[in-house]
């Protein structure tokens, strides 16, 4: 997938060096997922979910926060549109 919306993730790495590995990992693995719907997505990672608006938001481990991605997966894009506190996901 082409990661679009990178810079939005700078606020997270100002959490330190756990924040940016994670940050790194989770970069790469999107960056070479060829993902084909929401379900793909799931099974490479389980704790995504859904939102009504079709954003599949990624939580990001002991940080309390979440990356929220609108897909175009026929045309092989991820955009980061927001990070967002879990509690405004609605528990997601």
């Amino acid at each position: 997938m082409k990661l679009i919306g990178r810079e939005k993730l700078a606020h997270l790495r100002m959490k330190g060096e756990p924040a940016e590995k994670w940050i790194q990992s989770w970069v790469a693995e999107v960056s070479t997922a060829h993902w084909k719907s929401p379900i793909d997505v799931k099974s490479q990672f389980p704790n995504v979910h859904q939102a009504e608006d079709g954003h599949i938001l990624f939580p990001v481990n002991d940080f309390n926060i979440v990356i929220q991605v609108l897909m175009a997966f026929p045309q092989g894009v991820a955009l980061i549109t927001a990070l967002k506190n879990s509690e405004e996901t609605h528990g997601h």
